[in-house]
C-alpha cells in the first residue's frame, strides 16, 4: 500500500516523553476528521525505547540501592548506618541539580552515573563513621569520638575524593561521539563526590554524636554473633593471611605481577576480544539496493517486492511469531533508508531500500543478526540488481564497521579498478560481508575529444559543448515578463532528432560559419560514466565500505590482514590510503583516552605527593593501579562480555576509586609509625584496624552496579561493560 512517512521530532529543549505523549494524544482522535479506511501507524517511536531503558535503570537503582543499605546495616549499628546512608538522598539531590544547572537530562548514561554514586558516594561517610564508631568502642564519649573520627579521616577522605575527581575529570576531554555519549558520567561524579564530601565533613559528624551516644550498650543476639564472627575472621584468617603475604613479599609480588602477564596476554591474544562499540540488539534492519543505471521505477518496486516477501518468509521460519515478528516493513523508492555520514548515496529510480521495524528484543525468540542471516538465506536471484546490503540500524558511532578511503590525482576508471581491487583484497576475509564502493556506475555516456582538424578550422572544446548543449537541452531565444515572473523560451531538437544514435552526424557550425558533421572534427567514444564523483582536498576519493562479523573477525585482525597488499595497490595507482568510519573515531577516541590516561595519572600523583609529603610514596600506592586491568579483563572473561571502548573509559575512572582504600590504609599505618610502633606491627595493626573500612566501602561500590552486573535484558548490554569493569577491577584489587 502506498503511505506517506511523516517525522515528527521534538526540540532539544523538549522533554522526549512529553512530545510521545502529547503525539498519541492527537492521534487517538485522528480518525474523527478523516476518512475511516486511513491507517495511521507509529513507527520507529524512540521514546518507548528510552522510556524502557529509564525503567529499566530505576529499577537497578532501586535494587542497588536496596544492596548498599544492606551492606550498610549489616557491618554498622544501626543509627550509625542510617546516617552514613543518608549522604545517597543527599547527593542525588545534588546530582539532579547538577543536571538542571548544566542543561542536561535524564537518560541511559546520567542513570548510569547515579548507579555508580550510589555505592560511591557512602564511601567517604563509612571511613568517618567506622573510625568514629571504632573510637567510641575502645571507650571515647560520643562527642569525642565523632569530632577525633572526623578530624583523623578529613586529610584521607578528602585526599580519597580530589583523586577520584582527578580520574574522572580527563573523562571531559574525550571527544567525538564517544565524549558525547559519557560526557554526563564525569559531571555527574565529580559534583556528586564534592556534595558528598561536604555532608561527610561538615554534616555527618553531628548526627554521628547523637547517633554513638545512644548507641546499644547491649547488643542484639544477631549483631553480636556478626561482630563476633567477623573479628575471629579479621584477627585469625586474614592477619595470618596478611602475615604470609608481607613474608613471601616476593612470591605475593610474582603472584601479581604474573596474574598482570596473563590478563595483558589475554586481550593481546583475542581470547577476550576488544570491540570498540558494542552497542544493544537493534530493533530495526535496513536493506537498501541499487538496481542497474537506466532501471524504472517500477522494476525497483518490484524487486523490493521480492525483497519484503523473502523477508516474511525468514521471519516465518526462523521464528515462532512468524510474520508478527514484523513490526512494520517501509519502503522507499528513489533514496537509501538511511545514510551512512562521510559515506555519499546514490539517488534515482534505481534506488530505494527497506526500513523494518521488528519486535522488542526482549519480546522475540530470534536474535536480529540471525533473522538477517535467513533473509539473506531466502532471497531469490533478482533480474538486474547491482547491490544489495542488509543490516541492522546499531547505535553508537556513526559510520560504517569498516571503510576505506582511496584518494589520488588520477583517472575516475583507474580509480574505480583500484577500489575493485581493493574489494577483491577485502572479500576473501572471513567475517567480512556487504563489501561496495560509492563509485556507481552511472548511464551510457559520449565521450566527445577534439580532432587536430577541429582545432585547424578554430574549434575548441568548450564550443563544440555548448552547440551540443543547446541542441540536447535547449538555448534560450527570448525572454519575457509575465506578471512577476520571468518566462524564458528555449529552442531545442525535437524528441525524434534528440534519440536520432547516429551522433556523429550532428552538424556543427564553425566560427567561419562553415557547418561540418562532429564525426569529423572530433571522435567520439562510448564509456559508462558515473552516477557520483567525490572529491576531497581537491582529489577524487572512493570509499569501499563493509560489514564485519566480529565474532569471525575484528576491524584490526582486517588491517593487519591487507595492509601490505593494500600499500602495494596504493602504490602502483598512486593513491593515498586513510582509514574512516569507526576506524577513524576509534583511533581519534583511543588517542583522547591515551591523553586523559597522562593527565589523570599526573594529577592523583601531584594529589598524593602533597598528602603524603613524599614523591617516591605515591608510585608505591599508585601500583595498584595496573591491578584493576586483571579484574576488568577476568571479569570480561568469566561473564562473557567483549572488551569495549566504554570498558577502557571506564577504567581511567576506575583508577581514582583505586587508590582510595590505599590511602585511608597508609594513613593509618602512619599513624601507627607516629605512635612509636615498628614498621612490621604498624603494617599489620594499621591495616586491620581499617580492614572493615575498606571492605565496607568496596562493597557498596560494588553493591550499587551488582544488580546491572546480572540484569538479563538486552537493552542493558550496552551499559554491562562498565559495570564489569568497575566491580571486578575494585574487588580484585581490594
Amino acid at each position: 500500500e502506498r503511505a506517506i512517512e511523516l517525522h515528527v521530532q521534538r526540540s532539544l529543549s523538549s522533554d522526549a516523553l512529553e512530545v510521545s505523549a502529547i503525539l498519541d494524544d492527537y492521534l487517538a482522535g485522528y480518525h474523527a476528521h478523516y476518512p475511516a479506511d486511513l491507517v495511521v501507524e507509529r513507527f520507529d517511536i524512540m521514546s518507548d525505547l528510552i522510556e524502557g531503558r529509564i525503567f529499566l535503570l530505576l529499577e537497578n537503582g532501586a535494587s542497588g540501592l536496596v544492596l548498599v543499605l544492606a551492606v550498610l546495616f549489616l557491618f554498622l549499628n544501626a543509627r550509625v548506618a542510617f546516617w552514613v546512608a543518608m549522604g545517597i538522598p543527599v547527593s542525588l539531590a545534588a546530582m539532579l541539580a547538577v543536571l538542571w544547572l548544566f542543561g542536561m537530562s535524564i537518560n541511559m548514561i546520567s542513570l548510569f552515573a547515579m548507579l555508580l554514586a550510589i555505592g560511591i558516594v557512602v564511601d567517604d561517610a563509612i571511613v568517618v563513621g567506622e573510625h568514629a564508631t571504632s573510637l567510641r568502642e575502645r571507650g571515647m564519649s560520643a562527642e569525642g569520638a565523632a569530632e577525633l573520627g572526623a578530624l583523623r579521616m578529613m586529610a584521607p577522605v578528602t585526599s580519597a575524593t580530589l583523586t577520584t575527581i582527578a580520574a574522572f575529570l580527563p573523562l571531559m576531554v574525550i571527544g567525538d561521539i564517544i565524549g558525547d555519549i559519557i560526557r554526563e558520567i564525569p559531571v555527574v561524579v565529580i559534583f556528586v563526590l564534592l556534595a558528598s564530601l561536604v555532608e561527610c565533613l561538615l554534616v555527618l559528624p553531628t548526627h554521628m554524636r547523637l547517633a554513638l551516644r545512644h548507641q546499644q550498650t547491649v547488643e542484639s543476639g544477631f549483631r553480636k554473633r556478626f561482630n563476633d564472627g567477623f573479628m575471629r575472621f579479621r584477627e585469625r584468617t586474614f592477619r595470618v593471611l596478611l602475615e604470609r603475604a608481607i613474608a613471601w613479599r616476593y612470591v605475593t609480588v610474582a603472584v601479581a605481577i604474573g596474574a598482570l602477564i596473563i590478563a595483558i596476554g589475554l586481550m593481546a591474544s583475542g581470547r577476550v576480544p576488544f570491540v570498540f562499540f558494542d552497542g544493544p540488539e537493534a530493533d530495526r534492519i535496513e536493506a537498501n539496493l541499487s538496481m542497474a543505471p537506466g532501471t524504472s521505477r517500477m522494476q525497483t518496486v518490484g524487486a523490493l517486492e521480492v525483497i519484503d516477501r523473502a523477508l516474511r518468509e525468514a521471519a516465518a521460519e526462523s521464528s515462532a511469531m512468524g510474520e508478527d515478528v514484523i513490526v512494520m516493513s517501509l519502503a522507499r523508492i528513489g533514496e537509501a533508508v538511511s545514510e551512512v555520514p562521510g559515506v555519499p548515496q546514490s539517488t534515482g529510480n534505481n534506488v530505494g531500500g527497506l526500513d523494518i521495524e521488528i519486535v522488542s528484543s526482549d519480546l522475540r525468540d530470534v536474535r536480529t543478526i540471525e533473522l538477517i542471516e535467513a533473509w539473506r538465506r531466502k532471497l531469490p536471484p533478482i533480474a538486474g540488481l547491482d547491490t544489495l546490503t542488509i543490516k541492522e540500524r546499531r547505535g553508537g558511532p556513526p559510520g560504517r564497521e569498516l571503510d576505506i578511503r582511496l584518494r589520488g590525482d588520477i583517472d575516475i576508471a583507474r580509480l574505480k579498478d583500484a577500489a575493485l581491487e581493493l574489494r577483491a583484497i577485502v572479500e576473501r576475509l572471513p567475517g567480512v560481508s556487504q563489501l561496495e564502493d560509492d563509485l556507481a556506475y552511472g548511464k551510457e555516456e559520449v565521450l566527445v575529444e577534439l580532432l587536430p582538424r577541429g582545432e585547424a578550422m578554430g574549434f575548441t572544446t568548450e564550443s563544440v559543448g555548448r552547440q551540443l548543449r543547446d541542441a540536447f537541452e535547449g538555448a534560450v531565444a527570448r525572454r519575457f515578463a509575465r506578471g512577476d515572473e520571468e518566462v524564458e523560451i528555449k529552442v531545442r531538437f525535437d524528441a525524434e532528432a534528440r534519440a536520432d544514435p547516429t551522433l556523429g552526424r550532428f552538424l556543427l557550425r564553425s566560427p567561419s560559419g562553415e557547418e561540418v558533421a562532429l564525426g569529423e572534427v572530433a571522435s567520439l567514444r562510448d564509456e559508462r560514466g558515473f552516477s557520483r564523483i567525490q572529491r576531497r582536498d581537491g582529489l577524487r576519493e572512493v570509499a569501499v565500505t563493509g560489514e564485519l562479523d566480529e565474532a569471525l573477525i575484528r576491524l584490526e585482525q582486517v588491517r593487519e590482514a591487507i595492509d601490505g597488499d593494500v600499500a602495494e595497490l596504493a602504490r602502483r595507482y598512486g593513491l593515498d590510503v586513510y582509514h574512516a568510519g569507526r576506524a577513524e573515531e576509534q583511533s581519534n577516541t583511543l588517542a583522547d583516552i591515551r591523553l586523559g590516561a597522562i593527565v589523570g595519572l599526573t594529577l592523583i600523583y601531584i594529589i598524593l605527593a602533597w598528602v603524603f609529603g613524599s614523591f617516591s610514596r605515591p608510585v608505591a600506592v599508585m601500583l595498584v593501579i595496573p591491578f584493576g586491568l586483571v579484574g576488568a579483563v577476568a571479569g570480561h572473561l568469566v561473564m562473557g562480555f567483549n572488551m569495549s571502548i566504554l570498558s577502557l573509559v571506564t577504567l581511567l575512572g576506575l583508577s581514582g576509586i583505586l587508590v582510595n582504600d590505599s590511602i585511608i590504609l597508609v594513613s593509618t599505618i602512619d599513624e601507627k609509625l607516629a605512635g612509636g610502633g615498628d614498621p612490621h606491627s604498624a603494617i599489620i595493626d594499621g591495616t586491620l584496624d581499617r580492614f572493615r573500612a575498606v571492605l565496607l566501602t568496596s562493597l557498596t561500590t560494588i553493591g550499587g552496579l551488582a544488580p546491572l552486573l546480572f540484569e538479563t535484558s538486552f537493552q542493558a548490554l550496552f551499559l554491562q561493560p562498565m559495570a564489569v569493569t568497575l566491580c571486578f577491577g575494585l574487588a580484585v584489587t581490594t
